[in-house]
């Protein structure tokens, strides 16, 4: 893999019905029987919350081959600060392409971009990231 293998870029709503069978065909049966994963993304574009600035795909051959979305939030700290960062997720890459270095690519290209837009940290799976 080289970075003449992939493009990442914004996704674009002609995008929306392959990168929902593409979340739904990297999510299938990973955490649970099934997945729902598809259909969140479906209802989040749609919420407020929704940053277009930070929806990526990736493509490599002119195909979808990953997909990365971030929400925006709010954290209410106990001295009344409430802090603006970023929710991450769902990302994926589809099954054939896992464990290749694809997600971590479009994982480090988001939170670079993420940076760039003046956030300084993304929360996902109760973790969080310093941008």
């Amino acid at each position: 893999m080289n970075k003449n293998d992939y493009i990442i870029r914004l996704e674009e709503k002609k995008d929306y019905r392959e990168v929902e069978k593409l979340v739904r065909e990297s999510f299938w049966n990973v955490y649970r029987p099934g997945c729902s994963e598809h259909y969140v993304i479906h209802v989040l574009r749609d919420d407020p919350a929704f940053v277009t600035e930070l929806d990526f795909v990736m493509e490599k051959d002119g195909r979808l081959i990953g997909q990365n979305m971030f929400m925006s939030t709010v954290i209410d700290s106990d001295d009344g600060r409430k802090i603006d960062v970023l929710t991450m997720g769902p990302i994926g890459i589809i099954p054939e392409l896992k464990r290749k270095g694809y997600g971590k690519i479009l994982l480090d290209y988001s939170l670079k971009k993420a940076k760039e837009l003046g956030f300084g940290a993304v929360l996902f799976e109760d973790n969080f990231i310093f941008c």
